[in-house]
């Protein structure tokens, strides 16, 4: 079981990930120092060595801090379903998919900056990984026999896991125009039915 942290740490962990983006965003990473960080956190050096080796160490722990969070968010509530709660809804989506918006919106700043700096592609691979498993576990749910599906199940899964990661880049880089239960639920129509109200290849 891990130890909870102090507020006192987590507090000044926190104002080093904020001072992290910020700088980020306007400079770029290679270019800010452990200097500059610590100015804008408005804390000394020896304090941020207290917590991190140097700047790679923060961007590491602050980006591990940030998907774990995330996987925490969107793992389902353990309760009983019927079977018309697995029934697509396309005005209601599953709360886990909510949740998967709800984390990264409340966490904006830090995901627009971390999935559109250039030097920092783990990120983008971490978020992907995670969102892999989240479309796998909803396909899964939908549709469990292989032999239902119109392709592969691992081909549907990187397909949609790429696309949902597009659309969030797009999303955050828009200013987020949309609030995160719109974002679920277009996405969500979107993956069973199509963008088309009517199935325009049917005679």
């Amino acid at each position: 079981m891990s130890k909870k942290l102090d507020p006192r740490v987590r507090r000044t962990r926190q104002l080093l990930r904020d001072a992290l983006v910020e700088l980020i965003d306007e400079q770029g990473y290679e270019k800010i120092t452990v200097q500059d960080i610590t100015q804008r956190a408005t804390l000394n050096r020896a304090t941020f060595y207290l917590h991190y080796r140097d700047k790679l160490d923060l961007l590491y722990q602050s980006s591990a801090e940030i998907l774990q969070e995330l996987v925490s968010s969107i793992q389902p509530t353990v309760r009983e379903k019927k079977e018309v709660d697995l029934l697509p809804n396309y005005d209601q989506p599953h709360e886990t998919f909510m949740h998967l918006f709800e984390q990264i919106a409340f966490n904006s700043k830090l995901y627009k900056v971390y999935l559109t700096e250039q030097n920092i592609p783990y990120f983008a691979a971490g978020l992907k990984d995670i969102i892999i498993e989240f479309v796998a576990n909803g396909i899964a749910l939908m549709e469990p026999n292989d032999q239902k599906l119109t392709v592969p199940r691992d081909m549907a899964v990187r397909f949609y896991a790429a696309a949902f990661l597009e659309v969030i880049i797009w999303w955050l880089e828009q200013g987020m125009p949309y609030t995160p239960k719109f974002m679920a639920t277009q996405l969500m129509r979107l993956t069973i039915k199509g963008p088309y109200m009517d199935n325009p290849f049917q005679q």
